[in-house]
């Protein structure tokens, strides 16, 4: 199910790529400087995305018997920042990523999460590039204590190194990816991990808008999905539910409601409710974007004793592919927090959304 994730990155990748060269051509203008990737010197902000996937070691905390990951893997996006020349060089870039970060599966340890990074890249030559990043990283891992199984919340930090080995023969901004990560769990186990994979800068679509995210009048998407459900605990099935979704855009920004049944795992969790998101929109290609998106998640679960109504948070990872427009086709990575050590839950979303208004 966690790995889906990283599918959705990875298949992402090859359609936008592909996409990108349908409709814009060749992306980034050669440099005049032989000496620095061409995708160090395309103008302007651009996007960015990336897939990886390793192996690693845990250390500290609660790390017992076997430390190998066994495998990990991480789905990022982001943008450049403007920023001042006077603090960088015109081939020194900033940017801003969004991280899902799997851990692997450690002897009584399944640990993954969100980070939101800065990135400092450098070109090193025409075909490689350097880049260092760190940020706040929320964990939410899976063990077993006293016999007791618990979802465990902690936040910590994600440190990176990576070097991008030049690929633009396959697509413009396209490289191979070869990754370090490192994270500092405060009251819980570090790890470090090194990741392989492919990534793509995209040119920012500022003379490119979206047409469907850029209509007139700002109108309101509504849509259906259907959702496939695992919840974070061993002996549980997984569950086929439902989400309806109402979505308005702001720009780089959004607001949602969704109302969904997340079905029946048969042991933990039946459960139902109404979650509030905000969104960042990154724009990738003239039809592709991805999102991420948090919010409060009031819901009840029937197989709880009390069937109360509770607030949860709801952290999302969204990728929108614009059909003409009116319509969109989109695939949703979420995960329920419910802060109480117990039944969070992995959704994936698959389904589709119209306009109406504006």
């Amino acid at each position: 199910m966690k790995k889906l994730s990283l599918c959705i990155t990875l298949l992402t990748l090859s359609c936008a790529a592909s996409a990108q060269q349908i409709d814009s051509g060749a992306a980034y203008p050669a440099s005049s400087d032989s000496s620095v990737a061409p995708a160090a010197t395309a103008s302007g902000n651009r996007a960015y995305a990336s897939g990886t996937y390793g192996n690693g070691k845990i250390n500290g905390g609660a790390a017992t018997g076997d430390n190998q990951m066994g495998w990990a893997f991480e789905a990022r996006f982001g943008t450049e920042l403007n920023l001042s020349s006077k603090l960088f060089s015109p081939d020194e870039k900033i940017r801003v990523d969004v991280v899902h970060y799997n851990e692997g599966h450690p002897e009584n340890n399944h640990r993954d999460g969100f980070a939101l990074q800065g990135i400092y890249s450098k070109p090193l030559s025409r075909n490689f590039t350097a880049e260092l990043g760190a940020g706040p990283y929320y964990s939410m891992n899976t063990s077993t204590r006293q016999g007791f199984e618990y979802n465990k919340n902690n936040l910590g930090v994600l440190a990176s190194a990576a070097l991008l080995f030049n690929i633009d023969e396959v697509s413009p901004g396209m490289h191979v990816r070869v990754a370090f990560n490192h994270v500092v769990m405060p009251g819980a186990h570090s790890s470090n991990a090194v990741l392989v994979g492919v990534g793509k800068y995209f040119d920012y679509p500022a003379d490119r808008p979206v047409p469907s995210f850029t209509s007139s009048g700002e109108p309101v998407w509504l849509g259906a999905a259907f959702l496939h459900g695992q919840t974070n605990h061993g002996g549980t099935e997984t569950s086929t539910g439902f989400s309806l979704d109402a979505k308005r855009y702001y720009g780089r920004w959004a607001a949602s409601v969704s109302v969904m049944g997340e079905g029946d795992d048969d042991v933990r969790v039946d459960r139902q409710g109404v979650a509030v998101q905000g969104w960042f929109v990154q724009p990738v290609t003239q039809n592709w974007t991805v999102s991420a998106g948090f919010g409060p998640y009031i819901a009840s679960n029937s197989r709880s004793s009390s069937d109360q109504y509770r607030l949860n948070a709801l952290i999302s990872l969204e990728i929108d592919r614009a059909i003409g427009k009116d319509w969109l086709a989109f695939a949703n990575f979420s995960r329920v927090n419910t802060f109480r050590e117990k039944n969070d839950r992995d959704l994936f979303k698959i389904g589709f959304k119209r306009a109406f208004g504006g």
